[in-house]
């Protein structure tokens, strides 16, 4: 009979199922840093462990965690490793454990990881908490400890939630402030957080007020705070100028129902704030009051030495104009005459002069290439823009889990500053893209024609044609070298940045000889 029920056995791939594998795992965990540091329940933790195996003739094979994990989720780094190793060990018998709160506190979560480890034959085991999983009664014991730990959970959640809107409604922010804003003791309680104005938030206060008289319209805003240093594109600025934290107002998701007003320093008036905020503040018409017809280059002009726009004056004993910084560099004083002239010069170089084969082979050497530069763009601001929407859910997840108590706030600081750096760095990369025409052969007819009369706008349009010129070639301004009596630029429009490569390729091959599109095509960059 034995005989014939192995042979069944080995025919259908049936193996005896054994209880005896004596080979355990222990897992040992604290919730939080400071617990990891400070106490020594992790070496408690793996001394109970450690007994229990050897009184009940278990072989401890691997040890993990030893750290410090919140068990609110079951997708912790070392649970998930322990999870893993035992399923795929066909030795273990066992995974021991303090107590059943120390393995999760994820409730009906936790007792289905149990059922599919008890399917493989793995056993958990809290040895401080004598339960027989082998019989319903036991299951459910096993069961009820989970629950437990997880109405504690929820328990500690609720008063966590409490007392943190009790701290909101006293004006207390609970997270990272925003741009323009230090908190100097963020490892400290609330209560004794100082929120200070940072030399950005300075920056902002300025822009704020900029926008308020609507002095400058946002893309200047921009420009004059990326010429003072402050990296920023239009549409954070735009969430800038629509965040109540800068009048000193907390509008939470913990209290979407108040208003409430902060503990911390205001850089713009309530008034203010909601004047820009509505619809009737948009600038409708925009004015040049502080341009000068003789000083068309100020508000994209900058000084080479601090960074700074430049500004203007007249003499009158000379009847001359000139430009000078506002921070009064030593030095950084320039006749308007020469400057004007130097910079007619800068322009000479992205004027298109074209003969009969140049007005052919431009435009199409120009399609190639835009098309070249539009799919390579296409591609990277779609992956941008993939990357930028999953980083704002987990920077939202990341909020709500310290909203409701989940995660501390060395964990909340630590992810929520690294979320917003990339989301910014994401946000500038997308911003003024190199191609956004459909229509590309429009596109390129219109270019070539503004390129074949720089000069001509520059010599005979008016203030506001002037201007328009400027930031179209030159989108972040530009600076004067006094020493070296030239413009520098610092980023060019690369539709006219292309048309001086081609135009320079073609120039360069010798008169009569057979154009090579190739020649041309590897002397072009975007």
């Amino acid at each position: 009979m034995n005989t014939l029920k192995k042979d069944f056995e080995k025919l259908f791939g049936i193996k005896t199922k054994t209880n005896n594998r004596k080979k355990a795992i222990i897992y040992t965990r604290v919730s939080t840093k400071e617990q990891a540091e400070n106490n020594t329940s992790l070496a408690t933790q793996k001394k109970y462990c450690e007994e229990y195996a050897v009184k009940n003739g278990f072989e401890v094979v691997e040890y993990f965690g030893g750290t410090y994990e919140s068990a609110k989720t079951d997708e912790r780094k070392e649970f998930q490793r322990m999870i893993k190793y035992a399923r795929q060990n066909s030795t273990i018998g066992v995974i021991l454990v303090y107590s059943y709160d120390r393995f999760s506190r994820s409730g009906n979560n936790a007792s289905y990881i149990t059922d599919e480890l008890n399917k493989q034959g793995i056993a958990l085991t809290a040895v401080t908490q004598k339960v027989d999983t082998s019989n319903a009664g036991g299951k459910m014991q096993q069961d009820f400890f989970f629950l437990l730990s997880r109405f504690d959970n929820e328990m500690r959640r609720d008063k966590t939630k409490t007392g943190m809107s009790e701290l909101l409604r006293k004006g207390y922010w609970l997270w990272t402030p925003p741009r323009g804003y230090q908190n100097l003791k963020k490892h400290h309680r609330a209560v004794d957080w100082e929120i200070i104005v940072t030399e950005e938030g300075e920056l902002l206060r300025e822009a704020f007020q900029w926008r308020v008289k609507n002095t400058f319209s946002s893309a200047e805003i921009v420009r004059k705070l990326n010429l003072q240093g402050m990296k920023i594109n239009e549409r954070r600025l735009h969430e800038i100028f629509k965040n109540p934290f800068y009048c000193g107002i907390l509008i939470s998701k913990m209290l979407p129902d108040e208003v409430i007003l902060g503990q911390h320093e205001a850089i713009v008036s309530q008034e203010d704030f909601i004047k820009i905020n509505t619809p009737e503040s948009k600038v409708i018409n925009k004015t040049y009051e502080t341009m000068s017809e003789d000083l068309p280059l100020k508000k994209s002009l900058c000084c080479k030495a601090c960074g700074h726009l430049m500004t203007g004056y007249f003499v009158k004993d000379k009847g001359l104009y000139y430009y000078k910084c506002q921070k009064k560099c030593p030095g950084m004083t320039v006749s308007a005459i020469k400057l004007h002239q130097t910079f007619e010069s800068l322009l000479n170089e992205y004027q298109l002069e074209m003969n009969e084969i140049d007005a052919q082979m431009i435009p199409e050497v120009m399609q190639i290439k835009l098309v070249e530069i539009s799919k390579s763009d296409a591609n990277e601001i779609s992956a941008a823009k993939s990357k930028l929407t999953q980083i704002r859910k987990e920077l939202d997840t990341i909020e709500e889990r310290f909203a409701t108590g989940k995660i501390d706030n060395l964990l909340y600081t630590k992810f929520s500053e690294k979320h917003k750096n990339e989301i910014s760095e994401l946000e500038e990369k997308l911003t003024n893209p190199n191609l956004t025409s459909s229509n590309l052969e429009k596109c390129i007819k219109h270019g070539v024609k503004i390129a074949q009369k720089l000069s001509k706008i520059w010599a005979y349009g008016d203030l506001f044609d002037k201007h328009k010129l400027q930031h179209l070639l030159f989108p972040d301004g530009f600076a004067y070298d006094k020493q070296n009596k030239r413009v520098l630029t610092f980023r060019t429009n690369v539709f006219f940045e292309l048309i001086r490569s081609i135009s320079t390729a073609l120039s360069e091959i010798k008169s009569g000889d057979p154009i090579n599109y190739n020649q041309i095509s590897a002397r072009v960059t975007s």
